[in-house]
């Protein structure tokens, strides 16, 4: 496939279609099941209203053939036909007889009524031997002998028909099966009125489930579901699908500085030029916060797939309004396949977002496929995610080294900055922006930072036995965030009984960007308690000078790409010179990082800046050569 098909744009998917819900289903179990339960009472109750009318009948006549017998004995006895007769004449007051007839002691016909009852002409005849009564469908025999004084003179013969009974019974069972039907009918027509409603609320809870409220694109469930479904169908068919991850570059400074109203209106016009770029078919999805996914269906050669993440890069070129001034936005793009890259889920997911975060440290506003060897270094950052967990909870081998602050005038220890070391047994060096970054992938960036915190102040005691010292300890956006961050700080310089006035926090320009609401009132308290603030690598970071203004900044820190090209070049001398100008109408002191030569020492102190740091003076070291070659010299010299 070439990269034809994507100049066919389309509306990308932005959430699943609602597949076909119970109510409908559930409706129809439930009347089917309603209506075997009606059924089911209807034969039960007609059931037991035959075998009670049964019993009833069988009762009945048998207290009615006694009495014939009885009535009749006499005339048995004596052989007096006429009487017998008469007597089963009375017979045509019960409607259900059809037919009676005694049999004398030999079993021959004495007496009948009713002419057509087709009575048997001896009572052998009548099949029934020795039984009281014999039960038909339609028709009930009964029998009973006749005596008198013990001494049996023929027996009765009575035929019954059951057809009325039947016909009352068959009246009953119509009914009431007419009425539960009714009733069902009536039920049925309820549910089936009320399924529009419920299928309506099934679907919008669905779109609720799958549909990310700010964007209207489908959310992470939906993604997942999608997702999982694609490789499946990819894998049944021997088919491609490609999932591109995307995440925006510094939303959150943007987010923090312009509201969260406006932050969600960007955010969903992120979406809508997401869905004008993909075809059809695709699947746009926002999995949280400034992440976002595409599935890429169907085959997609990689001419098309490279061409496709160019065309992402490329639409965030256009200012987005949506801030209410122009505002340039970037993201950084990872494209991972199914097969070729991973064959399960989690695995596609991992490659995506592994090539999403490698373009990110080539410097953002690109997009990388992903590729093998990025699972080395995700490899390794793992191992030292994993590591340095461990190491947080015995510290063994985490340092700090301390690199001096010198007065520039006089070349005067004043302090001296904390720098993280750590040597694993197995890793081996693991450089300090490495170790960093790891931690703030695997949240251990706050631990981490407390750590450091702790041990820098618990350090730093000793030094002020020559003096008063101050210690610089770098500050993450994390742990500015943190609730209790101002709270931890206090702890520790209590527990360590280190001086707040000898602590300086650096935090970079980016840090207080991200934080510059949230972080504004832990700054200001932490400068009431004496603690001194500086942003470091001044002048890398956001143009914004407003935190100047607003927080209680105590010192700026020269970056050293600047200091580096003094005091030849003159953009460097000009933005040098600025610096220190702007910092000291602020009633800043500044600090000149990176200082390596006698000229850039020179420069440097020309333009008045107050401290100096670099390898000209001294590189980092231990704590205990740090208090060796620096306290203590300066003890003696004092």
């Amino acid at each position: 496939m070439s990269a034809g098909p994507f100049e066919a744009q389309g509306r990308g998917q932005s959430a699943p279609r609602a597949p076909r819900m119970p109510s409908s289903r559930l409706a129809v179990t439930g009347i089917l099941t309603a209506g075997l339960a009606v059924l089911t009472v209807v034969l039960a109750l007609t059931a037991f209203d035959y075998w009670s009318s049964r019993r009833t009948l069988l009762q009945d006549s048998a207290v009615e053939a006694a009495i014939v017998a009885d009535n009749v004995s006499a005339a048995v006895m004596f052989r007096d036909a006429r009487a017998a007769n008469e007597t089963l004449a009375a017979l045509r007051y019960s409607p259900m007889v059809v037919g009676a007839g005694i049999y004398d002691s030999d079993g021959v016909l004495f007496a009948k009524y009713g002419e057509d009852a087709g009575l048997p002409a001896s009572l052998p005849a009548s099949g029934m031997a020795d039984a009281a009564e014999r039960h038909g469908w339609s028709r009930l025999d009964i029998q009973r002998p006749i005596t008198v004084s013990d001494t049996a003179w023929g027996t009765l013969y009575i035929q019954k028909s059951t057809g009325t009974a039947n016909r009352r019974l068959a009246i009953r069972f119509a009914g009431a099966l007419f009425i539960a039907l009714c009733v069902m009918g009536a039920a049925a027509a309820m549910v089936l009125r009320s399924r529009a409603v419920v299928r309506a609320a099934e679907s919008r809870l669905h779109l609720l489930a799958h549909t990310d409220a700010v964007t209207g694109v489908g959310n992470r469930h939906a993604f997942n579901e999608q997702l999982a479904l694609q490789i499946a169908q990819a894998r049944e068919r021997g088919e491609r699908v490609a999932l591109v991850y995307i995440d925006l570059d510094n939303f959150k400074a943007l987010n923090d500085t312009f509201g969260h109203a406006a932050g969600d209106g960007l955010l969903h016009e992120v979406a809508r030029r997401l869905q004008s770029v993909v075809r059809s078919a695709d699947i746009v999805s926002r999995l949280g916060g400034d992440e976002f996914a595409l599935i890429l269906r169907w085959e997609i050669d990689d001419a098309a797939l490279d061409h496709y993440g160019r065309r992402i890069v490329e639409m965030f070129k256009s200012p987005y309004s949506e801030l209410g001034q122009p505002v340039a936005l970037t993201c950084s793009v990872g494209i991972a396949t199914f097969p070729e890259d991973a064959r399960e889920m989690d695995a596609l997911m991992g490659c995506a977002d592994t090539a999403m975060y490698r373009a990110k440290e080539l410097g953002k506003n690109r997009s990388v496929r992903f590729d093998a060897s990025m699972n080395l270094v995700a490899a390794r950052r793992r191992a030292i995610g994993q590591a340095l967990r461990a190491e947080l909870e015995t510290g063994s081998g985490l340092a700090l080294h301390y690199q001096p602050l010198l007065d520039a005038r006089t070349r005067t220890p004043v302090g001296a900055e904390a720098l993280l070391r750590w040597t694993h047994p197995e890793l081996g060096s693991i450089p300090p922006l490495e170790a960093v970054s790891v931690a703030e992938e695997s949240g251990l960036i706050a631990p981490l930072g407390y750590w450091a915190l702790r041990t820098a102040c618990r350090n730093a005691v000793r030094w002020q036995a020559a003096g008063p010292m101050r210690v610089a300890v770098n500050l993450s956006a994390r742990q500015l965030a943190e609730p209790h961050f101002l709270e931890q700080v206090m702890d520790i310089l209590r527990e360590e009984d280190f001086p707040p006035q000898l602590l300086e926090l650096e935090l970079t320009e980016t840090v207080l960007m991200e934080n510059v609401d949230a972080g504004a009132h832990t700054l200001r308290r932490l400068s009431q308690i004496g603690v001194h603030l500086a942003i470091d690598d001044f002048g890398t970071g956001y143009s914004s000078l407003a935190y100047l203004r607003q927080l209680p900044m105590r010192r700026l820190k020269i970056d050293r790409s600047f200091v580096k090209e003094l005091p030849e070049q003159d953009h460097s001398r000009a933005i040098v010179n600025a610096i220190i100008a702007l910092a000291h109408e602020l009633d800043l002191e500044v600090t000149a990082e990176g200082v390596e030569t006698e000229a850039q020492a020179a420069y440097l102190v020309q333009q008045s800046c107050d401290v100096l740091q670099g390898y000209l003076f001294a590189k980092p070291m231990s704590s205990e050569d740090f208090f060796a070659r620096v306290v203590q010299p300066r003890a003696e010299s004092g």
